[in-house]
């Protein structure tokens, strides 16, 4: 019976060798996608306080009770450095620092010193950044990655922002703080919109008063 010449086995062997070494590469390309795909840090927006209380008089003490909290919700420190939080409008904060885990940092929309109290920062605006009307926060990463969104819409002072990010809700044709002798933050009101880009100085600023939640460097 006739044997198999050396150069066809050597054929047959090369060619199984070649597959081998595709499906490898080829399984390895699929581990690595998916790791790139989990690897965004586990930090979120976990309140945004957006219609701060009282008037809308843009005092330095009203614009600080309006604020966003993000928190380091897995088990290592992240680097904030370069990371940035955005309004719809493109208003833009940059982070910096880092946020160990379990920790929080809370953004004053005023005029303040970081760091006092521990675990505040300060956008140093003279305007509202945040609609009472409805408006979408959004955290990204240094490499310009959305790591998480936080939407509201023209109901209610706060969001909590645990779940997925909800759809701006119209069920209500009234302005946010009708029962408020003051004006709304609206469009048809003659009280300064947060959409205004020119920053009206607060001549006495005084320290915001703080919300109480727990935070930490």
């Amino acid at each position: 019976m006739p044997t198999p010449s050396t150069p066809a086995l050597r054929k047959r062997w090369r060619w199984i060798a070649v597959t081998g070494t595709a499906f490898a590469v080829t399984a390895a390309g699929i581990t690595v996608a998916s790791a790139a795909t989990t690897s965004v840090p586990n930090v979120r927006f976990t309140k945004i306080y957006y219609n701060s209380p009282g008037t809308d008089s843009r005092s330095n003490t009203s614009l600080n009770a309006e604020y966003a909290q993000i928190t380091n919700r897995g088990k290592t420190t992240v680097t904030l450095t370069g990371w940035t939080i955005r309004d719809k409008t493109g208003h833009t904060y940059r982070l910096s620092g880092t946020l160990p885990a379990g920790h929080s940092r809370i953004i004053h929309t005023g005029r303040g010193v970081d760091g006092r109290p521990n675990g505040h920062r300060y956008w140093q605006s003279g305007n509202y950044i945040w609609n009472n009307t409805g408006d979408t926060a959004t955290l990204r990463t240094n490499k310009n990655t959305v790591v998480h969104t936080c939407t509201w819409g023209r109901t209610g002072s706060h969001t909590l922002c645990g779940g997925p990010a909800p759809a701006p809700t119209r069920t209500s044709a009234s302005p946010a703080k009708s029962t408020s002798p003051s004006p709304a933050r609206s469009s048809t009101s003659p009280t300064p919109v947060r959409s205004s880009n020119s920053p009206i100085p607060d001549p006495t600023p005084t320290p915001p008063s703080m919300p109480p939640i727990p935070t930490a460097e």
